[in-house]
């Protein structure tokens, strides 16, 4: 009996330093540098670049662009990106895409904050809130590389 307390005692402990632990973990630093960056409209095997600089007050600024190889199709990105956690940026600014089969070829234009997040085993953070201006369960796959 003594031998099963002493082993429930352990858990518990173990159990309590590993939510103590992660709930006192700290947000790891996102990389500045060139990251890719894709629209699964544009492509996924040709991705473009931003670039991401850390500010002063621990946020970071964002640019950058994908083109289509006729340039007609595309996404860019502008505005500044606050680490909420290793997997979830909250990014305020400004996402345009177009893509000629989609919203009758007009750019998307999407100002205000958004969420990328990092799921599972992914090596990119995506634009959470997806839909297309077109509506009609129409998404745009935002993502930025690690």
């Amino acid at each position: 009996m003594k031998l099963k307390l002493a082993f429930s005692l352990l858990v518990a402990i173990f159990v309590s330093y590993g939510a103590i632990a992660q709930s006192t973990q700290t947000v790891k630093p996102l990389r500045e540098g060139k990251h890719n960056f894709t629209l699964q409209w544009v492509s996924w095997d040709n991705p473009g670049k931003v670039t991401i600089t850390k500010n002063a007050d621990g946020t970071y600024n964002i640019k950058g662009d994908q083109y289509s190889a006729d340039k007609h199709d595309f996404v860019t990105i502008d505005g500044v990106i606050k680490v909420e956690t290793p997997q979830e940026l909250l990014f305020t600014g400004t996402i345009l895409t177009r893509y000629s089969g989609v919203n009758d070829g007009k750019v998307c234009d999407k100002k205000g904050t958004y969420h990328f997040l990092a799921k599972g085993a992914r090596k990119y953070w995506r634009l959470q809130e997806m839909d297309n201006c077109e509506g009609n369960n129409v998404v745009d796959y935002v993502d930025i590389y690690f």
